[in-house]
């Protein structure tokens, strides 16, 4: 699986060589996948046995892994609650979005599906803010395409992130 990775990262930074301006907006980052975790996002014991939304959940998919983490956050502790020792013993329960794992777990493959996102949501007609150093960006304003769960912008970020 590190191979086809490795491929499709080539693959990308071969194309993305030769692109212009809309790459000036992004940092430029190393496409050979690293297998180590980033220091400001340290491993947890269980983080990869959680639960994983994946791409194409539906919304009653979603809810359902998300309503199943807050079960668990009421019954060890206040519906509200913070608490370290609450939220550890639910944290095998708590999903996560493929994209939050792959930003966990591989930083640079994260950024480099970032900027795809980005440059694909820019074609669509989105008026984004810049990127952030990963990629991350938001709507300058709603426009008459939708929000981020439009069907355009998902598109855009479920082409990104496919791999």
């Amino acid at each position: 699986m590190r191979a086809r990775h490795a491929v499709a990262a080539l693959a990308i930074a071969g194309l993305l060589g030769g692109c212009s301006a809309a790459e000036a907006d992004f940092p430029r980052v190393a496409s050979i996948k690293s297998p180590e975790l980033s220091a400001s996002q340290p491993a947890v014991a269980g983080d990869d046995q959680r639960p994983l939304i994946p791409l194409d959940a539906t919304t009653e998919e979603r809810d359902a892994l998300r309503n199943r983490w807050r079960d668990c956050l009421r019954d060890k502790g206040d519906p509200g609650s913070e608490h370290a020792t609450v939220r550890a013993a639910c944290r095998p329960v708590e999903p996560e979005t493929y994209e939050e794992r792959q930003k966990r777990t591989d930083v640079s493959a994260f950024r480099d599906n970032q900027r795809q996102w980005y440059r694909c949501a820019e074609k669509a007609g989105y008026r984004l803010t810049k990127a952030d150093e990963n990629g991350e960006f938001g709507l300058e304003e709603v426009g008459p395409d939708g929000d981020f769960q439009s069907p355009k912008m998902e598109k855009c970020r479920k082409e990104a992130f496919t791999n």
